[in-house]
């Protein structure tokens, strides 16, 4: 890997443990500033190679909050911003830190059971 691919990877995975530890600390949805953030970081890492598809959040997951019920007339109100659910970004920025911890170990893992050795 190059040393600007290198800088790129880095930087990319401590924002991702950046975003993991912050949102965190947020009580409900999160908005959808960090699932831009998000992306961006998923997108240096494509930009250097790593396909990252399957840790992106779908759009269909980011939605409008509903903001109040008129219950006369049962009009409904939503935000103008967008939230994703919290465990749906936590589950994505569990999911791409624990491949870096794969792809990144410098001893092999093995994923999967193994027999005890003294069977």
């Amino acid at each position: 890997m190059a040393e600007n691919e290198q800088d790129i990877l880095i930087r990319a995975y401590t924002m991702l443990q950046s975003l993991r530890k912050n949102i965190d600390q947020i009580p409900g949805n999160i908005e959808e500033k960090y699932v831009k953030e998000f992306h961006s970081a998923l997108d240096r890492l494509q930009a250097i190679g790593i396909d990252v598809t399957e840790f992106r959040i779908p759009d269909s997951e980011i939605s409008p909050r509903l903001w109040s019920i008129n219950f006369d007339t049962g009009e409904e109100r939503y935000s103008h911003e967008r939230y994703v659910g919290k465990r749906f970004i936590m589950t994505k920025l569990d999911a791409i830190l624990g491949y870096f911890e794969i792809i990144a170990s410098k001893i092999p893992k093995t994923i999967g059971f193994h027999k005890p050795d003294n069977q």
